[in-house]
This record gives C-alpha cells, sequence and structure tokens, in this order.
C-alpha cells in the first residue's frame, strides 16, 4: 500500500490536491538572511512563496536581540536571533517551515556617548565637573532605568578616560551634602533628584537612590527612571 501510494504521489506530484503526499510539506521559496542595525525601525517580513494558501506565523529564537508580532520584526539588541517561518495544515496541505538568520550589528557611537537601546546617549556639555574627595563627578542630566544607567556609566567615555561607575549609596549621601550643588543647580548643571546608586536593595531587582536636595534614600525597582551621574577615581 505504502510503495503504491508513493508511486502515486510522483506520479501526480503536480497536483494542489496532493501537495504532501508522505506527510511532507510543500517546498517553501527562499528566506535569505537579515542583516540590521540597532536603532533600525521596525521592519515586515517578506513571507517566502509557496503553493499552500495557509498563513504564516513568525517566531525568533531570541526576544533580546528581536521580537515578532504578526510580521513585523522590532530590532531590540546587537546579536543573532533565527526568524522561522512556519505554515499551518491547510485541507491537502501539510505544515511546513524554514528559517533564516538576523544578524543585528551594534550601533557606533562617537566617543562620549554609548548606545542605549538603539540610541547614542552623549554626555551633555558641561562647564565643569564636580571634584569631592578625590572622586569626580558628572552632573546629573538625564533619567535612565537602573540597568542603562549602569551601562552608560560603565561604557562611557569622557575627556578620553573610560574607568567611569555608578556611585554607592554612602557616596551619593556624601554628595548630597556638598553646599556647592545649590550653585551648580542654580546654573542648571544639575538635576537635584532621586539617583541611581549602584548599591543593590535585598529586594529582588531593586537598587537605592539618593535625593541630592533632600539626602532621602529610597529602593526603587531596576525599571525606574532616576537620575544619572558617573563617578571617576581621580
Amino acid at each position: 500500500m505504502t510503495s503504491t501510494r508513493n508511486l502515486f504521489c510522483s506520479i501526480f506530484s503536480a497536483s494542489v490536491l496532493l501537495t504532501g503526499c508522505g506527510g511532507q510539506g510543500v517546498q517553501l521559496g527562499e528566506f535569505p538572511a537579515l542583516n540590521k542595525t540597532e536603532g533600525d525601525a521596525p521592519f515586515a517580513i517578506t513571507q517566502p512563496t509557496s503553493k499552500s494558501p495557509a498563513s504564516f506565523f513568525y517566531t525568533s529564537s531570541n526576544p533580546i536581540v528581536a521580537t515578532i508580532k504578526d510580521n513585523m520584526v522590532t530590532v531590540h539588541a546587537a546579536g543573532t536571533s533565527t526568524i522561522s517561518a512556519q505554515q499551518g495544515k491547510f485541507q491537502s496541505y501539510y505544515p511546513t517551515s524554514t528559517s533564516a538568520l538576523l544578524t543585528v550589528a551594534a550601533l557606533v557611537c562617537p566617543s562620549g556617548a554609548v548606545a542605549i537601546h538603539g540610541v547614542c546617549i552623549a554626555v551633555p556639555k558641561f562647564p565643569s565637573f564636580l571634584l569631592r574627595n578625590k572622586i569626580t563627578w558628572m552632573p546629573t542630566a538625564f533619567q535612565l532605568n537602573w540597568a542603562d544607567a549602569d551601562k552608560f556609566c560603565s561604557s562611557v567615555k569622557i575627556n578620553d578616560l573610560s574607568g567611569w561607575k555608578l556611585p554607592s549609596q554612602s557616596e551619593l549621601l556624601d554628595l548630597a551634602a556638598d553646599t556647592r550643588l545649590d550653585v551648580q543647580r542654580a546654573g542648571q548643571f544639575w538635576a537635584l533628584a532621586d539617583t541611581w546608586a549602584a548599591t543593590a536593595d535585598k529586594a529582588v531587582n531593586a537598587h537605592f537612590s539618593v535625593n541630592l536636595a533632600s539626602a532621602a534614600t529610597a529602593s526603587l525597582s531596576d525599571d525606574h527612571m532616576a537620575y544619572v551621574t558617573c563617578i571617576h577615581d581621580s
């Protein structure tokens, strides 16, 4: 029976009604590799050609690099992800699939800027940085979540110097006591508000912040937006 069926399928394989003989889906057309860069706009997938009228469903093997909704791909970070195109069963057509490799290149930012979610964030131009107890402080000027703040400080190069980092909670409290901050605030160089510390809280996914105006400390969820200052040991 099986050999007869295979012979029958072989002879009449061009017939739409017999596509998928032996449980195999139709052969799909080209589904080429994709190359993108961090920060690129979402893009639509060009589906492979198919004799089957069934709809395609797409998945990304690495959601950190890219996610897919319907046929739209959103790039998140540098790396690679396998994009799978899956076509379900439709009447006499068996399910089938194919895949392509998506490669996302890292966004290259100029010196003094760091790529955060596909955007180059640069250190604003300040007339000076604050020096206190042999620590150089970058003025607070923008807000990020904790992970992005930590990435910015550890990656940025300021005045040709690398090795910047987020301050500890105790270092921020010491800075909050510096009366020069009031003068800096008057010149709009510092935002004296909740500012991220490198110090982690016992709570899961939480770090401490210090309000540079009141010296009040708080535990914030890592996805919270707070101000960023980076420090460098002089």
